[in-house]
């Protein structure tokens, strides 16, 4: 009657949690409390780092299924990551304005060139050799200042880590690239990357791996332009907003409802499982709504995935749009924060003696630090068009309900027309796989100058979402250990030995869930609660009904239930004598 109050239960207890910046700082640590909603947290973040234009980051967190999550605003941080040990959050951008220039601060600027020189590296932002040379030349010139013979010897560029597959032609190219650059400051070396970096095909997009009707994996990416796909070296597919008529998912299929000549064409896409099927439709959705709505004072209410054994999900947009997000720049009336400049290579500092003039500097450059954390990078964070007419926003109501067909390579491919040129439309013999839907063609596809294949192995976290391997390349690994471990000198055969156990698994047991982890509580699907109510219901009602068939109640409904059930009294009276005679004999 007086048992102490549980700790687990306590809305007081402070729960800590990581944050990793982009520049790969130090990681700083916040606690929240179990009703501490996802904003508090995020306003924190950004208190630290000194940010007023916060509409187009968030932080990201990996869940125990290596499924990525951005942290929801209005939901409570402790329910969406539960499960998560370590709790660590990534602060990332994610909505990457069409037009980054007009972002109003130069501290928001920097953020934004960070991560785009991440996914520069990683190869989410492919582009020509030409393009790539040019934009490594800008973080050099960002980075180290102007080219000198006696600071930058030859084979310096090599030092830095900025393309996927960098080698010494490339670097050479980077090189005479940075000598061309003389005289801008950081700040106008990262606005040349940005200007440049806002006009690639593969600006702003988060790789999801997805599968076509043949089985290809494809790339799926969301932008402010709308949905993409890559296969290869070729963009295969853009739809642009305005022709997304709905975004769905059921299951693992991923569903775009288009607009073709008037009709409402759904394209499917398979993916790897529910859990990342769900987050592509959430990050679509809250793509949409945020490029395209005029104002967020009222946003729609979208809603997708429900089918009979499974609740659908429910997405609500919360913050400002990217309309309201420009208009709140532009007011902005404080003085250009001072912040300091992180280093990748804490040797090759910035010269500030006088030697080249740093012009039009709005920022005090502070020097950089011998102690700074050396800029290593994770392959995944592994991850005209602000105001649309307020009747357009019906595009993510609710349509007919159809069956997706899955999008092909040659299926459908809409690209960028230019004003010059006139679409034409050429349909196909209908495919057995998609029902009787022709195939559309609208100008030419985009091609790279390689394929594109950003790095998707490593997580944030340290952790692996590459694919498992198959049972053959599991055995043969295996064998090959075990041939490792015959040719060593003292090799004992394990039936010769006595597995010992494990000592961390005693102390394991006895610590428990370890601190700062948030532990998820074991629970019972849906569909099996569902299961377990029919069948207690089910026997309750049979054991109910045999007793009142064997009861001498006088009421009229026992007396119906008698006539309703009379064909089963032979049945009764039979197993009555036939036990009768078993227990006289």
């Amino acid at each position: 009657m007086f048992r102490k109050k549980s700790v687990k239960g306590d809305p007081h207890t402070e729960y800590p949690c990581t944050i990793r910046f982009l520049d790969d700082s130090e990681p700083i640590q916040l606690t929240f409390k179990k009703e501490t909603p996802g904003q508090i947290l995020y306003d924190q973040v950004c208190s630290k780092l000194n940010l007023v234009e916060k509409d187009y980051f968030g932080l990201r967190y990996v869940d125990p299924e290596k499924q990525r999550h951005w942290l929801d605003p209005l939901k409570s941080a402790y329910k969406q990551m539960k499960g998560v040990n370590p709790p660590v959050l990534c602060f990332r951008v994610k909505f990457y304005p069409s037009e980054p220039m007009k972002l109003h601060e130069e501290i928001t600027r920097y953020y934004m060139f960070l991560q785009l020189r991440r996914d520069l590296h990683h190869g989410r932002l492919l582009c020509s050799q030409t393009d790539a040379n040019l934009l490594a030349a800008y973080i050099v010139q960002s980075e180290v200042g102007d080219y000198d013979v006696e600071d930058h010897p030859i084979g310096y560029v090599s030092e830095f880590k900025m393309l996927p597959k960098q080698n010494p032609k490339m670097e050479e190219e980077i090189m005479k690239n940075h000598k061309t650059l003389v005289g801008q400051v950081p700040a106008e070396a990262e606005a040349n990357f940005l200007r440049k970096a806002c006009t690639l095909d593969t600006y702003g997009v988060d790789p999801h791996q997805v599968k076509d009707q043949k089985g290809t994996q494809l790339y799926l990416g969301v932008t402010h332009q709308g949905i993409m796909t890559f296969h290869g070296s070729r963009r295969t597919q853009l739809f642009k907003w305005g022709q997304i008529r709905r975004i769905a998912y059921e299951g693992k299929m991923f569903i775009v409802h288009v607009n073709v000549a008037e009709k409402q064409q759904p394209i499917g896409y398979k993916c790897q499982t529910v859990a990342a099927c769900k987050y592509l439709w959430r990050c679509a959705v809250e793509q949409q709504l945020f490029f395209t709505l005029q104002n967020s004072s009222n946003p729609p209410k979208v809603r997708s995935g429900g089918s009979l054994f499974a609740r659908g999900s429910k997405y609500r947009f919360s913050g400002r749009c990217q309309n309201e997000a420009y208009q709140a720049s532009d007011s902005i009336k404080r003085d250009e924060p001072n912040f300091a400049r992180s280093s990748s290579l804490p040797n090759f500092a910035r010269r500030v003696d006088g030697k080249h003039p740093m012009k039009n500097m709005s920022l005090h450059i502070e020097p950089v630090k011998e102690d700074k954390k050396k800029y290593n990078e994770n392959p995944v964070d592994v991850p005209g068009h602000s105001s649309v007419a307020a009747s357009k926003v019906e595009i993510l109501q609710k349509g007919p309900h159809v069956h997706a067909p899955l999008a092909s390579q040659e299926e459908v491919i809409i690209e960028d027309i230019k004003p010059q040129s006139t679409a034409t439309v050429e349909t196909s013999a209908p495919c057995k796989e998609n029902g009787g839907i022709p195939t559309l063609v609208i100008g030419d596809s985009f091609e790279l100058s390689q394929a594109y294949e950003p790095e998707i192995s490593v997580l944030e976290t340290g952790g692996d979402i590459s694919p498992k391997p198959s049972l053959d390349d599991q055995i043969k690994e295996l064998e090959e250990q075990w041939d490792r471990i015959k040719s060593e000198p003292n090799h004992v055969s394990p039936l010769e030995s006595t597995p010992a156990k494990p000592q961390n698994a005693a102390n394991k047991t006895e610590s428990g869930n370890p601190s700062g982890a948030l532990k998820k509580p074991a629970g019972i699907s849906c569909c099996r609660i569902l299961l377990y109510t029919f069948f207690f219901v089910f026997l309750t009602l049979t054991v109910l009904t045999v007793v009142l068939l064997n009861s001498n109640i006088e009421h009229p409904l026992v007396t119906e239930l008698h006539e309703h059930f009379a064909f089963v009294i032979p049945v009764r009276d039979y197993i009555q004598d036939r036990v009768h005679s078993v227990f006289q004999s």
